[in-house]
């Protein structure tokens, strides 16, 4: 027992003074070690790292314990007892090199279906681009490293690590988002059903310092009448008086306001106490609908000093994989089973979907998918049935019924009708006539307009046919 006592302690000795940065997860992923070259590498003391919980996510949290201890997870695979290599990233302080090539070393416990990891980091930093697209598993941890990268970078400005995306849409919102959170202006969002229109009117509400944002008054607006509305205003402001802060009123669904309430708030805006900033939502352009004459002209352009058009989720597929990891972490985060990712069945599956209820459909599919997950990564089979059910029926679409122009049908039918006459009469007319009870002028009409007398459709056609 000394000398395995002995030969730990010299192992903790090496490990502490190599220029590596080291560090050990038991079972549960808690820090339960790590080197001095670690904590010089992320910046924080090893107090601070000892004991926390490190989960697969992008480490939206805005402290900077939780966002080092997610980026220094390892896959969820290297916890199934297999070595394996990757790559860490971890978001440092401007100029700090964030890549480090990693072993993650498995290490038993008492238990015997579990195990801890030893993860052995690169002493320097590694390329960029470095085991970008080798196999599946790589590309699907480089879409973690990606959303990290994004969230960093959304978190340091404002308060946008919920709108992630590399589109070119999405890229465009996010500058309208900062340009409405730098300024005062009155601002709508536009966008469909399930696009979280008010999540990014309260981001622009919240600007860099959530916790030192301005009071906010949120109104369902299709709820409102006048009274209803004068009477939660003037309350609100008056309670904002007594401070110097700016109120902001959030108008949601300000498209459904009926037009008393409408004119009720016109003529508050209009009034010299008015001090306030509003916001809104809307599905409809609000300028659009006061051409249409169902808004107020002047309170559509006063509300819609800017507007911010939020993409639907059809308009921004190549989003779609970025989407899936964001909700799948924020699954990973909660501190329960960890997952990796999807496979790329699964995410064509995905893809392949309509998303009429945009980003608040694809949440509610991916949390089912992750409580269906049996391995580290959701497969096409841990998809809900709906999924799997529309993506079928879309492989086999239904056969398009052929239209029946009536015309059409009745001259064919009667056309087989005649034939069938003339080959029974033997080509006389006259008799065809009397077996179809109509005179024989008129079948003789009807044989010219339907085509009818080519010799090759009389029954004899080289004698001469009788009263013809």
């Amino acid at each position: 027992m000394a000398r395995t006592r002995t030969a730990a302690h010299q192992l903790v000795r090496f490990f502490e003074d190599s220029a590596c940065p080291v560090y050990l997860l038991d079972d549960q992923r808690r820090i339960v070690f790590g080197n001095t070259a670690l904590t010089e590498w992320v910046g924080l003391p090893l107090e601070q790292l000892m004991g926390a919980r490190c989960d697969y996510c992008a480490g939206d949290d805005q402290t900077r314990q939780r966002v080092v201890t997610s980026a220094l997870c390892p896959p969820p695979e290297a916890f199934q007892g297999a070595r394996s290599t990757g790559r860490i990233y971890c978001p440092l302080p401007a100029g700090a090199p964030p890549h480090r090539r990693a072993e993650f070393l498995p290490v038993a416990t008492a238990a015997a279906d579990t195990c801890g990891v030893l993860a052995i980091l690169s002493p320097s930093a590694t390329p960029e681009t470095d085991e970008r697209g080798q196999a599946d598993s790589v590309s699907v941890h480089a879409l973690h490293e990606l959303l990290q990268k994004l969230t960093a970078e959304l978190r340091r400005p404002y308060c946008l690590d919920r709108l992630a995306g590399s589109s070119a849409a999405m890229a465009r919102v996010r500058e309208q988002i900062q340009l409405a959170t730098s300024s005062q202006a009155h601002t709508v969002v536009l966008g469909p059903p399930g696009s979280h229109r008010e999540q990014v009117a309260r981001t622009i509400h919240a600007g860099s310092q959530p916790s030192a944002a301005e009071p906010l008054l949120p109104l369902s607006c299709p709820m409102m009448d006048a009274e209803l509305l004068r009477t939660t205003v003037q309350a609100f402001q008056r309670r904002c008086d007594a401070s110097d802060a700016t109120p902001t009123i959030l108008l949601l669904d300000a498209d459904q306001l009926a037009m008393e309430g409408q004119m009720e708030l016109l003529s508050w805006l209009r009034s010299a106490t008015c001090r306030a900033r509003l916001l809104a939502t809307a599905r409809q352009s609000l300028i659009t609908l006061a051409e249409q004459k169902q808004y107020s002209r002047e309170l559509a352009f006063r509300l819609s000093t800017l507007v911010i058009e939020l993409p639907s989720l059809a308009e921004r597929r190549e989003d779609l994989p970025l989407l899936c990891q964001q909700l799948l972490e924020e699954h990973n985060a909660r501190g329960g089973q960890q997952l990796s990712g999807f496979t790329a069945e699964a995410l064509e599956a995905l893809t392949s979907l309509p998303w009429l209820g945009n980003v608040r459909e694809l949440a509610d599919v991916v949390r089912d998918a992750c409580a269906r997950a049996a391995g580290t990564r959701i497969t096409l089979q841990d998809l809900p049935d709906r999924v799997r059910t529309v993506n079928q029926t879309a492989a086999h679409p239904a056969r398009q019924d052929e239209p029946i122009v009536l015309d059409q049908f009745l001259a064919e039918i009667e056309r087989e009708v005649i034939q069938r006459a003339l080959r029974r009469a033997r080509g006389n007319k006259a008799q065809a006539a009397r077996l179809l009870g109509v005179p024989r002028p008129r079948l003789l009409r009807r044989l010219t307009q339907l085509g009818l007398t080519e010799p090759r459709l009389t029954w004899r056609p080289s004698e001469p046919e009788e009263d013809s």
